[in-house]
């Protein structure tokens, strides 16, 4: 069930964040009329009764997230969104196809350092509206799960990166070489699940794996083909395990 493993990928988000600009210190304004406007506005969106919408979340397409961060406590379910109505190719979209123990499992076959993080990639999963299995694939053929021995994101120390897709800086806060460099597993399995949901599919309204991959993996360092095969090779092999599971 091996995958083709490219450990020097370099994954790029779908548009890099603008650079950061000082802004000039707000001007002082005499009286209180922005106060004014801001406690009309509630008191007309109390009388109506329309809702207000939660602090920190953001809107992707027909469904809400919120930030990634902290990870969901355990035992918390949110639903899944449902997935973009079905066309040519392999939507990531959709509810989880395989358990956190399954998960657990495919990790563990791997030698994956990632091994008993199944629950990270389903809670993501569904809070993203993205189908894990996915998620797991990807992971496997960028790194073998974290095993390839040319991997860029092991460490001299044992270490890892927990960049499970290989993404690179970008202006993230934390690095190591060209790559993110996250401080546990669930922030390298959030960041992943953000970058597809945020960056591709809601920026850029690609939702399937033959859109995403020329992108995420583009000809001049990847054979594209090969690697969307892969990727959903692998996802059928373990839903066709998932459903012999059942009969």
């Amino acid at each position: 069930m091996n995958a083709p493993v490219n450990a020097h990928d370099r994954r790029r988000p779908a548009r890099p964040p603008p650079p950061a600009r000082r802004l000039p210190p707000p001007r002082p304004r005499r009286g209180g009329r922005m106060l004014l406007v801001i406690l009309l506005a509630l008191s007309g969106a109390a009388a109506t009764g329309s809702p207000l919408p939660p602090a920190g979340t953001i809107t992707l397409r027909a469904w809400t997230t919120v930030a990634p961060l902290p990870f969901p406590p355990a035992g918390e379910t949110r639903p899944a969104p449902p997935a973009l109505p079905p066309g040519d190719g392999h939507s990531v979209l959709g509810p989880p196809t395989l358990t956190a123990a399954q998960i657990d499992r495919i990790l563990a076959a791997w030698g994956s350092p990632a091994a008993g993080t199944g629950a990270a990639w389903i809670a993501y999963g569904m809070q993203y509206g993205i189908d894990p299995a996915y998620a797991l694939a990807f992971f496997i053929h960028e790194s073998g799960a974290g095993t390839a021995p040319g991997w860029a994101g092991r460490k001299p120390d044992g270490g890892t990166t927990h960049n499970i897709g290989n993404i690179i800086c970008a202006g993230y806060q934390r690095c190591y070489g060209r790559f993110r460099d996250y401080a546990s597993w669930e922030e390298g399995i959030a960041d992943w699940y953000r970058l597809i949901a945020v960056e591709y599919v809601a920026w850029r309204g690609v939702h399937t794996v033959e859109e995403i991959v020329p992108i995420y993996a583009p000809a001049v360092e990847n054979n594209v083909s090969a690697y969307i095969d892969a990727v959903n090779r692998l996802v059928a092999e373990w839903r066709a395990a998932h459903a012999r599971s059942w009969d």
